[in-house]
């Protein structure tokens, strides 16, 4: 084999890891172009509002939803891209996976030769994407999940190379960065980066360098500033600083939350965690035994502290994640961690085969074989047969259009993508109902009553179980007319569109 540059093998590594995020989100993200609609409605929801954004509403004062201000802005941005389709999305999603496996490959090539990037990008593509915690695409743990990566080959460089000195200020300043980032899009992820940052910062006292861990966590801290202040100074230009505080921090804390003691709480969230491991019993397996051979083997972490920190880091991990709710794709941003078992696997690769011309032969068989398991497993793959007809949002669509600059009332259930594929703006602060119980926060199915009363949207929608649920909803039949009824059988409901008297 004739050797290549440096130079030359970056390039190989960018343009690979690119074709394997295209190859693998095509596949399982619904936002992709064989997707007819990506109808989950966390992905509608987070498109909705980036669409406000971009079409001058405030978030959190002009729109409710929950999550950080960066997600949104993604969104913002895809918005621009296509107007009622994922297609910007799925850019984005391709963007953040192709830099998620450009820095699990820069892990794995701190202990082992740079060949294993053709076997090991397909792998984890494949453990992680074709997952049913992946769900639909397009969730906050999944951008989040690049800079996981690579504060996580940040750490384990340290460890591996550098500790007990201090870790480079460049460093730790981008690590303050990226965990900034993750507060910016779900705070709740930052379980890693408190470990992470913390015990720097633990490390160097031990070796009483005190002024050291000092300005470490300085440093850290003014990182986290750099993407957080220009939003600081966005809401408070706007007018809309409280409303982003009270929205993305008071009542995330306040809905979710659970009367048990913080113990409990922890003990919950390990709980959890170990269930999802449980169900995805190859990539934990994969995980598990990848940390056990870290920790158990001095050529991968050489110092205890080391090995006491990423243990520390990856249950925090699970603790932040699982401390308040639980939701399936919750689990998304502990997957990760799986490179620790891709490394073990290189290890036993590199014991027995030690000709990369080998690896090199098998690579596009290998390949496609993966893609092949990835068609079968991927629980969303049989979505791309339904047609756009078929969907209840295409359906409602024709109909709502035929009314200039239509509005819509998305009542009583998360965004069902009406606004996407109709290219909708809301004009009503509460556009849609988020997974919040009455009693915790009443304010937003009020208000969508006042809604109806008023008459503020040309067009409502409802989902329910029984069709003569609908009678129960407060003045909808004098102010709307009922004009469709769709059954959709995978979610057991009825959808129906009323259009205003």
């Amino acid at each position: 084999m004739k050797k290549i540059s440096d130079k030359q093998y970056k390039y190989i590594e960018y343009f690979y890891c690119l074709l394997i995020a295209i190859i693998f989100i095509s596949i399982c993200s619904k936002s992709s172009f064989l997707y007819p609609l990506n109808n989950w409605d966390d992905a509608n929801s987070f498109f909705t509002m980036g669409k406000g954004m971009a079409n001058g509403l405030m978030i959190y004062k002009d729109l409710f939803e929950q999550k950080g201000p960066l997600l949104y802005l993604i969104h913002a941005i895809a918005y621009l891209i296509s107007n009622d389709t994922f297609l910007g999305v799925f850019i984005f999603e391709v963007i953040s996976f192709s830099i998620f496996l450009y820095f699990v490959n820069k892990i794995i090539s701190i202990y082992c030769r740079k060949i294993h990037l053709l076997w090991s990008m397909p792998l984890i593509s494949f453990l992680i994407l074709s997952s049913y915690v992946f769900v639909s695409g397009d969730s906050a743990e999944e951008f989040c999940m690049p800079l996981l990566a690579i504060s996580l080959y940040y750490m384990l460089n340290y460890y591996k190379n550098i500790y007990p000195n201090k870790m480079p200020i460049k460093q730790i300043i981008i690590n303050g960065i990226i965990a900034g980032c993750v507060l910016c899009i779900k705070y709740n992820l930052l379980g890693f980066w408190l470990g992470f940052a913390g015990f720097l910062c633990i490390g160097l006292l031990i070796n009483k360098k005190i002024k050291e861990a000092f300005l470490t966590g300085i440093y850290f801290l003014l990182g986290m500033a750099i993407p957080v202040i220009p939003w600081i100074i966005y809401f408070g230009v706007n007018d809309a600083l409280y409303d982003m505080f009270k929205v993305y921090f008071l009542v995330n804390i306040s809905s979710y939350a659970t009367q048990v003691t913080i113990l409990k709480r922890i003990m919950i969230a390990l709980k959890e965690g170990l269930i999802y491991a449980r169900n995805l019993w190859l990539s934990s397996a994969i995980t598990f035994i990848g940390y056990i051979y870290t920790i158990a083997r001095n050529n991968i972490i050489p110092n205890k502290y080391g090995k006491v920190t990423i243990t520390i880091t990856i249950i925090l991990s699970i603790i932040g994640v699982f401390y308040g709710a639980n939701h399936v794709y919750y689990f998304l941003i502990l997957m990760p961690f799986s490179v620790l078992g891709l490394i073990f696997i290189a290890k036993i690769i590199e014991k027995y085969i030690h000709q990369n011309k080998i690896i090199i032969f098998i690579t596009p068989i290998y390949l496609i074989i993966i893609i092949v398991i990835t068609l079968f497993t991927s629980h969303n793959f049989e979505f791309r047969k339904i047609k756009k007809e078929e969907l209840v949002q295409y359906q409602f669509a024709e109909l709502i259009k035929e009314k200039p600059n239509a509005t819509i009332l998305n009542y009583g259930f998360l965004d069902g993508g009406f606004y996407t594929v109709t290219n909708t703006i809301p004009n009503i602060k509460y556009f849609h109902k988020p997974n919040i119980k009455y009693e915790n926060y009443p304010q937003i199915m009020d208000d969508q009553n006042k809604y109806i009363k008023e008459k503020t949207t040309d067009f409502v929608i409802i989902r329910i179980e029984k069709e003569e649920d609908s009678y129960n909803i407060p003045h909808l039949y004098e102010n709307y007319n009922k004009i469709k009824t769709v059954y959709e059988p995978n979610v057991k409901n009825y959808y129906i569109l009323f259009r205003i008297k």
